[in-house]
């Protein structure tokens, strides 16, 4: 029935808006002053001040209401026209009807103005409040706003409606049909919301969201993914091979003689070295790889649609990535500075082998680099499509 705008869902003061809309609503038998406008539906907006929701990653909503917004009993002054005229022209609520024959506004409050800069005159058709309205909302607003007028169903929708400076406000419209005796639609009485202040702060709380959502996929020191995101990428890359057929590679690298290095260094210039060795990696995998920290001083490199002889490759540009840091390490064999160890797996995940065997097989080879002497390269092949740069260092 409800599509939420955002992942937060109406907000609580709507009901405030209900019980406005409810009240208006009840004077719809009195003559609506004639004033062209050009706005079937009407549309619920965001501010002046705060352009940059224009793009923003909410979207259009839209609720159907199951009972008429307007009530069956009288209310007092409902036979008053001027105290019909000053409700409507008072309230922060921008009324409008539309005749559902010509689709042209009858009237619409002259508060529009100030909200989006348009004059009531230049509302004449529903084209007009069409056009007037976010291309990302348009369509499903437009859609959704006909069948539920077509179906004598009042509703609401909040969308981003244009400014006449160029700028985007949100609006909530809320829709009530008006019907003749024999049932069938004689006019739209709306009113429009300002809700502009409270989609900014969807907006603040989608993008903590986001954040905490990313901090809880990262590693704190390097800032690559940590384990929890590896667990993520490597399930989903495994289901994806499995269904493409497609070889699935893994790198995993381990820092030779790291205890000794942070037991003579100290941590904190473990630490830093920790970073390097990150930010050398992830430049010699390049953007599509998923670099992790798996733990400690190993990390993992998940290469999708990757080869054999690929992986390789890519472990030889870590190898001499690592190389040109030329990072001191007094108590390393290898020329006294920091290197590491690689064991690379590729498979193809239809081949009977689960995931956690394939990441077995991958650490075996990495234990069989570090068994050969360190600072190098082992890999198997369980895909059977390596190439020359593969059998070098295959065991």
């Amino acid at each position: 029935m409800f599509s939420a705008c955002g992942k937060f869902g109406w907000p609580i003061d709507k009901r405030l808006e209900r019980r406005q809309a409810t009240a208006l609503l009840s004077f719809k038998a009195l003559p609506l002053p004639a004033v062209n406008a050009a706005t079937r539906y009407s549309t619920i907006t965001m501010s002046h001040e705060d352009k940059r929701l224009g793009s923003s990653s909410l979207q259009a909503a839209f609720l159907r209401h199951d009972d008429s917004l307007a009530p069956s009993e009288r209310l007092l002054g409902e036979d008053n026209d001027a105290v019909y005229r000053t409700l409507l022209e008072s309230t922060r609520a921008i009324p409008w009807k539309i005749d559902w024959v010509t689709m042209q506004f009858t009237y619409i409050g002259p508060q529009i103005e100030a909200l989006l800069g348009y004059a009531p005159s230049t509302w004449k058709t529903v084209e007009d409040w069409a056009a007037r309205m976010h291309p990302d909302d348009r369509e499903s607003v437009v859609n959704f706003c006909v069948a539920q007028s077509q179906a004598g169903t009042d509703h609401e929708a909040d969308y981003r409606a244009l400014t006449a400076d160029g700028g985007y406000v949100w609006i909530r419209d809320v829709v009530h049909v008006v019907r003749k005796d024999n049932g069938d639609v004689d006019a739209l009485i709306g009113f429009m919301f300002d809700i502009s202040e409270r989609k900014r702060t969807e907006e603040r709380l989608a993008q903590l969201q986001r954040e905490l959502e990313r901090l809880s996929l990262s590693d704190g020191l390097t800032g690559v993914g940590n384990r929890r995101m590896f667990d993520t990428v490597i399930e989903r890359e495994w289901a994806s091979s499995a269904a493409s057929g497609k070889p699935l590679s893994l790198v995993m690298v381990d820092i030779d003689f790291f205890k000794s290095y942070n037991d003579y260094y100290g941590h904190l210039q473990g630490d830093e070295c920790l970073k390097r060795i990150a930010r050398a990696l992830g430049e010699a995998a390049g953007p599509n790889a998923l670099l992790s920290r798996f733990g400690g001083e190993e990390f993992m490199l998940v290469l999708s649609e990757t080869d054999a002889d690929e992986a390789v490759r890519v472990a030889e540009r870590c190898r001499a990535l690592i190389a040109d840091e030329a990072i001191p390490h007094l108590r390393s064999p290898h020329g006294q500075r920091v290197t590491a160890s690689f064991g690379v797996g590729t498979v193809a995940p239809n081949e009977g082998v689960d995931l956690t065997a394939f990441i077995n097989l991958t650490d075996a080879q990495l234990y069989q680099a570090k068994e050969q002497g360190r600072n190098r390269i082992s890999a198997v092949d369980r895909a059977g499509l390596g190439g020359e740069g593969f059998k070098l260092h295959s065991r």
